[in-house]
């Protein structure tokens, strides 16, 4: 029956010795687990894979390009709401002609993928399916069971197909599966941690002399104490907490700026917020930044106040440029920074970001340059992108190009 169907990638049916590795991600924007794809596609070795990714929004095309990477980018326009069966045929149909080997569905949130995208992937691969699940999935709303079978057997069916279809799940931070496992009955075995990578060339500190060049570019004075967040403008992110914080303390600290790069539906809300606190003539929002290391090595401070990170990406791209850096204790920043080492954790509140910020403040330059020598030493020893994409695809079977850091 499914040879019959009609494919709507008919110049893909070409027979090959390679392995036909598919992507899945659903996405509006190129963000952390994007990034997280892009380590994993820069790491594959394609003498042995031919590698599809495909997408809902076209984030990867140029980005491929420009690396130089053989890897065909797709639209992803299988649904992703509708009637059960409809949907199920509807991505059978969509995966049928590209004829993958294996599929990975690169999860950004928590049940991307429903259980007919799921099982139509199950039945195309032949059961070789994997899992990224790259942000935390909510707290369950009823007390965990200790009986695993017992917590399946009341999750909805898609959930169900989660905790058994995929021959792995690849999770961003210990916290993430750990909340799989207790949360929603996922097999621990299934589940291997590997933290995002940073490539710690890139992302680097430079010398005074670049520093005060870069700050002239963004029109801040030399003796500025600069605080930065990058992130999306969205709920989860808080940045509403470190507004209001910058807001409190520029009172008596004439030398603070505060930049925010990206864009997200909040930002009508954020630039309000931000005009009706104090000194709101020193708070920037630069949008989209195609290059955010130029915004990172003119700042000093580096603030990440959300209700929720799978990991932080971001954070750890600013510690590895020798940032102070200021977080929120949640699952991913307590796992990459050590708290009076190599940064501040502080309580998911207003009152916590304004305390860490002001503590980061206070510390004095000799101070802050250990800080920020320890983090990027963390995140050297720790989050290099290198070995956590060939530790990835170790995970996923699917063969590292030579060289690749093991």
């Amino acid at each position: 029956m499914l040879e019959r169907l009609v494919s709507p990638f008919p110049s893909y049916n070409k027979p090959s010795t390679k392995k036909r590795l598919l992507f899945l991600r659903r996405t509006i924007a190129f963000g952390g687990s994007e990034v997280v794809v892009m380590d994993l596609l820069k790491a594959i070795d394609y003498e042995t894979n031919d590698v599809f990714l495909a997408s809902t929004t076209d984030v990867f095309s140029e980005r491929v390009k420009d690396l130089g990477l053989p890897v065909t980018c797709l639209p992803l326009t299988a649904p992703f709401q509708g009637r059960f069966f409809g949907m199920f045929m509807s991505w059978i149909r969509y995966l049928i002609g590209l004829r993958p080997d294996q599929i990975v569905l690169a999860e950004g949130g928590f049940g991307d993928f429903s259980l007919s995208a799921a099982l139509a992937a199950f039945a195309i691969a032949r059961g070789n399916v994997w899992m990224m699940e790259l942000h935390p999935p909510p707290e369950p709303t009823k007390e965990p069971s200790k009986d695993r079978l017992r917590l399946v057997s009341r999750l909805g069916l898609r959930e169900r197909a989660s905790v058994w279809l995929p021959k792995g799940i690849l999770s961003v931070s210990q916290g993430v599966k750990d909340r799989l496992v207790r949360g929603y009955g996922y097999a621990p075995e299934k589940i291997s941690v590997v933290y995002n990578g940073v490539d710690t060339t890139t992302f680097s500190p430079v010398s005074q002399d670049t520093r005060r060049a870069l700050r002239r570019e963004l029109r801040i004075p030399d003796e500025a104490v600069v605080i930065v967040s990058a992130s999306r403008l969205d709920p989860i992110k808080r940045l509403d907490r470190l507004i209001q914080a910058f807001g409190a303390l520029s009172i008596e600290r004439k030398d603070l700026r505060l930049l925010l790069t990206g864009e997200g539906p909040l930002r009508d809300e954020l630039e309000s917020l931000a005009r009706s606190v104090d000194r709101a003539e020193t708070i920037r929002f630069l949008g989209h930044v195609k290059d955010v290391r130029t915004v990172l090595r003119a700042s000093d401070i580096y603030v990440l106040p959300s209700d929720e990170e799978g990991f932080g990406l971001s954070l750890a791209e600013a510690m590895a440029c020798e940032l102070v850096c200021v977080a929120t204790k949640t699952i991913g920043p307590s796992e990459i920074i050590e708290h009076g080492l190599s940064g501040i954790l502080t309580d998911l509140t207003y009152e916590g970001v304004l305390e860490g910020l002001d503590q980061a403040l206070r510390l004095d330059s000799t101070e802050r340059e250990v800080i920020g020598k320890r983090a990027r030493q963390r995140v050297v020893s720790k989050f290099r992108a290198e070995e956590s994409a060939a530790k990835g695809l170790t995970f996923l079977k699917i063969n590292p190009a030579i060289g690749t850091a093991q």
